[in-house]
């Protein structure tokens, strides 16, 4: 297929996009998706139509709203519109022939990528419940979000800081995915608002409709709608915490308290979430084993939960505890305190 892009203020839009974010010279770009000048001087200007491989290759680094408004302005073309354009009069002579066929084809190719879909939600049947699997599911609803763009391009993506995530990543979350797509690759994006965020990102539909069809995840915007699976949360109870793991590990954190008036670093396991549902279920598990504080910031519109103390951390990292080493090196540095205890008041 050949891509048209509407209107030269779109055409702009992407080609300035593509060349900040990429940070490279056109030469440069050119030589990376090995495409002549010619070639991709005709399809900056219009002249001749992109194909759609190298469309898709280009906005893939783009951020999502960005993404979704260039999508929204193209159209798409068979390869060979112009023969297709030179053949105008016959196509209107046999009509019907040609439409008949269309269809078939078109048919066709549907029945064949139902097939291989449904293939592949079959195969998740024999997939059983994990500590693992419930870690990833818990760093999804910390941080992830997936979606399937114009019925062919497949999205999920985490996000992440750059200095204190990447490891995690890399050490926890990577190996577990690639349990379930074995050859997935991951594309690590800088931001466009943030300093230090990025975005790993993955283009698997097997991966995507894993996350649809195992947990039950919804495609989209999830923050305020976002809550833990039902697999999971009528599972056994290694399996809730591990999920819960994996929350805290990239939406929540550890804060140590300086204050002079503290002998020693005072902890706070704290995370914040706009969706009442995980909200209710984080406070109903978390409170059968913690004294847990939590309350609603009607001007931030945002549930909080925190849970204080060196005794209450040391239960933490014993029932649930975190993966990710920015959450660690915090605990570390608070639990070689020696009269951290001193400070545990409440409990």
């Amino acid at each position: 297929m050949r891509i048209k892009i509407k209107g030269e203020d779109i055409k702009n839009l992407l080609f300035n996009s593509i060349k900040d974010i990429l940070n490279k010279s056109w030469k440069e770009i050119r030589e990376d998706y090995s495409v002549s000048k010619k070639c991709f001087d005709d399809y900056k200007s219009g002249k001749i139509l992109m194909p759609e491989k190298l469309f898709y290759q280009l906005i893939k680094n783009l951020d999502n709203n960005l993404k979704d408004k260039i999508i929204n302005n193209i159209e798409k073309f068979p390869d060979n519109f112009g023969q297709i354009k030179g053949g105008k009069k016959a196509y209107l002579i046999n009509f019907e022939k040609f439409e008949e066929g269309r269809q078939k084809a078109n048919i066709a190719t549907k029945l064949l990528s139902l097939k291989e879909i449904k293939k592949e939600i079959d195969s998740f049947s024999s997939i059983e419940l994990s500590d693992s699997l419930c870690e990833l599911a818990g760093a999804f609803i910390g941080d992830g979000r997936f979606n399937k763009y114009n019925n062919k391009l497949y999205h999920i993506e985490f996000a992440g800081d750059r200095r204190y995530d990447l490891s995690y990543y890399h050490g926890t979350i990577i190996p577990i995915l690639k349990i379930i797509v074995p050859d997935l690759k991951p594309h690590i994006y800088k931001s466009f608002n943030k300093e230090n965020a990025i975005r790993i990102v993955f283009y698997s539909r097997r991966l995507f409709y894993f996350l649809k069809e195992f947990y039950n995840f919804i495609p989209g915007r999830k923050a305020h709608t976002i809550f833990i699976p039902e697999k999971i949360t009528l599972s056994k109870d290694e399996n809730i915490r591990s999920t819960i793991r994996g929350i805290f590990d990239t939406d929540g954190g550890v804060f140590l308290d300086k204050r002079k008036s503290y002998n020693s670093y005072y902890p706070r396991i704290y995370i914040q979430t706009v969706s009442e549902r995980l909200y209710n279920q984080l406070c109903d598990y978390l409170s059968k084993h913690f004294k847990v504080f939590h309350a609603f910031d009607s001007k931030r519109q945002i549930y909080k939960i925190e849970i204080y103390g060196i005794h209450q951390l040391r239960k933490w990292m014993s029932i649930i505890g975190f993966s990710n080493k920015r959450h660690l090196d915090k605990v570390n540095i608070c639990l070689s305190s020696s009269d951290g205890l001193e400070r545990d008041i409440g409990i």
